[in-house]
């Protein structure tokens, strides 16, 4: 069993083969911190989520890398003029781009730990880097693939790198031919892009070269300047989201092999969009939700890493008030069950597997994190061993064959839907509770559902309770879990004798409240 994914590059689901053995280098775009991040964003950062817990599971190290932009920048030299996000955030808040960009970045990392999305190792920001943008730029212009303008912006010369277009499938003649609005006067071809823009007198942002007076970088030019800094010339996984194909990292490509002789990486995932009324979920469009609406609303953020959970990655997936409730309530279903089976014992063959814990970024983490979650617990040490190939617990043949199927389907260019059917399936199945429990907390080790907290919840649930009124409760949960709801029955009579009246929800949730005695 390996992991297998969907290479944009060659059309071809391929397996991930580590460039060293036993470790994996992975880089994903992040945020653009002028606004707050929404659910669609984070269905991307989902996606590098799961694959980073896939290769765990797998016993691999993985070194990941996100960027943070914080420095305006063009995002497609077709269409866009030049405007910069950062500045126009700070003019409408009447802030620096620097408090702009440390207020979004801040709520982006709590946004991600609302949901369970381990913190990379590294988040290196724009405007930290801006020497390594600019020695790039320089190396490009001095190997005859960009040049100087009349204006003093650095162009990449797109003529000069005959696989453009390899990424996204695009042809560089219907790109000229395609071209909208005036073309800026100093290109040399409309479909050529900016490396390094002259800054126009008033510009905030700026920085000064030694060769092109003051400026600021183009969009693509920094995930090449930062992925090389601190993955290498060459790296195993790069992802983003679908509309990250073209023209971000079609430009990336173009950037980095001009120099190297091949792509910066090399598998290239991306997911696709989430729709809101049928529509891409945008900032832009004003149509999306933030992770922390959720809570508001009282519902727990896990539901909605629940719902990307139900597709797969590559394929559009609608996000409504139906969707995300029925994704609650399977969530709260799958909790309901696994914590009718009781705790798992302290010690012994079925204590609880490795849990994977995210944790939190903090508000603006530096440098470069070492262990397994990465900026989430800077002093891990937690050390994952083949858990796909060798699971830790006895498993009968039957558990053997559910475990192997679960693995399957995260291997398959994680189906999470295929594996979220197959931990269901182990919980419904004969085999003894024990096994069961011990399936589902390994399965979570790449779902990141929390499923082991379900009985520190019931602790906490139950406190003010009577150990009498505790068991009965228990008793109860289990009873509705194996679907004998005539004992439930009773033991919600007997609990209300105690004084305990309890309130069954939709989705498999009950609830309860100690009455007054008069």
């Amino acid at each position: 069993m390996t992991l297998r994914l969907r290479n944009t590059l060659t059309r071809s689901v391929e397996p991930v083969v580590p460039l060293e053995p036993g470790r994996v280098r992975m880089y994903t775009c992040g945020p653009t911190v002028y606004r707050y991040a929404h659910v669609g964003n984070l269905r991307s950062y989902l996606l590098a989520d799961l694959i980073r817990r896939v290769l765990l599971y797998h016993g691999l190290e993985v070194v990941h890398v996100k960027n943070i932009t914080d420095v305006g920048h063009l995002r497609d030299e077709r269409f866009d003029r030049g405007e910069d996000r950062m500045l126009v955030a700070a003019g409408l808040e009447s802030k620096t781009p620097a408090e702009i960009a440390e207020a979004y970045e801040a709520a982006f990392h709590a946004d991600e730990a609302a949901v369970n999305i381990l913190p990379a190792h590294v988040f290196p920001r724009a405007t930290e880097h801006i020497g390594d943008m600019i020695v790039l730029a320089e190396q490009l212009v001095d190997s005859g693939f960009a040049y100087v303008s009349t204006h003093g912006t650095v162009y990449y010369s797109v003529g000069r790198f005959p696989e453009y277009g390899r990424l996204s499938g695009n042809d560089l003649s219907e790109l000229r031919a395609g071209h909208r609005g005036a073309v800026e006067h100093d290109k040399a071809d409309p479909a050529d892009f900016a490396l390094w823009k002259h800054a126009g007198e008033g510009r905030l942002l700026r920085w000064p070269t030694a060769r092109w007076g003051e400026g600021f970088p183009g969009w693509h030019i920094e995930c090449s300047a930062m992925s090389a800094r601190y993955l290498g010339p060459e790296f195993e996984i790069h992802t983003g989201g679908i509309d990250n194909v073209f023209p971000h990292h079609e430009d990336e490509i173009a950037q980095s092999a001009a120099l190297t002789g091949h792509p910066p990486a090399r598998h290239w995932v991306h997911g696709e969009f989430l729709l809101m009324a049928g529509r891409k979920m945008a900032k832009s469009a004003g149509n999306f939700q933030r992770v922390t609406e959720l809570a508001t609303a009282g519902m727990d953020p896990l539901a909605f890493r629940y719902l990307a959970l139900t597709s797969r990655y590559g394929r559009k997936l609608n996000y409504s008030k139906h969707s995300l409730e029925a994704a609650a309530a399977g969530l709260a279903s799958l909790r309901t069950r696994l914590r009718g089976l009781g705790p798992p014992p302290v010690e012994g063959p079925w204590r609880a597997p490795t849990a994977l814990r995210a944790g939190a970024a903090g508000d603006r983490p530096e440098g470069v994190a070492a262990g397994v979650a990465g900026h989430g617990d800077p002093n891990s040490s937690l050390r994952v061993a083949d858990l796909a190939h060798g699971p830790e617990a006895p498993l009968s043949p039957d558990g053997r064959r559910m475990h192997d199927e679960i693995v399957a389907a995260l291997d398959d260019d994680l189906d999470t839907p295929t594996a979220l059917a197959g931990l269901r399936n182990a919980l419904r199945s004969g085999i003894p509770e024990d096994e069961r429990r011990w399936l589902a907390l390994d399965a979570d080790f790449v779902l990141g559902l929390d499923l082991d907290r379900v009985w520190a919840t019931s602790m906490t649930e139950h406190d003010g309770v009577s150990p009498r009124q505790r068991e009965l409760l228990d008793e109860r949960t289990k009873a509705r879990s194996s679907r004998d709801f005539e004992r439930a029955d009773e033991l919600r009579h007997e609990l209300l004798e105690e004084g305990v009246e309890v309130t069954d929800l939709p989705g498999g949730q009950s609830t309860w409240r100690k009455l007054e005695r008069r």
